[in-house]
């Protein structure tokens, strides 16, 4: 969040540019030495993390074109008011999502102005997650599954 508000003012891209390359480059370094040092490499690959890794891909991917396509299915049953590439936001997961869309919208029609409401889809996404992975500890915890 705080990335996104300095790109957006404009105000200090001296920062803006560090946190996007450098000082992400250096957490994600760190992060992945001290992740990587308690790892066993016997243990992490195996075919059930990789199983894993694979759900997660197909799970961004089709949240992305379900998106898509109900949005174009709310622009044609309001008559053409909803720009079908809303839907592409509503990945919890990214929140760059929605700079994303407003940026391709700009690129075909420099009259459109999607951010604000690529950002409503964004924060709706990101809320459906955290209210599914709750049901779903709840479920599992019911089940004796997690402690």
């Amino acid at each position: 969040m705080l990335g996104n508000l300095m790109r957006e003012s404009g105000v200090v891209s001296r920062l803006t540019k560090a946190s996007e390359n450098e000082i992400a480059n250096v957490v994600t370094l760190f992060l992945g030495i001290s992740i990587g040092a308690t790892m066993d490499g016997q243990k992490f690959l195996t075919s059930q993390t990789l199983m894993i890794l694979g759900f997660g891909f197909l799970a961004i991917c089709l949240d992305t074109v379900c998106g898509v396509l109900f949005a174009k299915l709310m622009n044609v049953m309001t008559g053409g008011k909803i720009n079908p590439l809303i839907g592409a936001a509503g990945i919890s997961a990214y929140p760059m999502a929605a700079r994303v869309v407003q940026r391709e919208g700009q690129k075909y029609n420099k009259q459109n102005f999607l951010l604000m409401h690529a950002i409503g889809a964004n924060t709706g996404g990101q809320a459906g997650s955290v209210m599914a992975a709750a049901i779903m500890l709840s479920v599992l915890k019911g089940m004796g599954i997690v402690p």
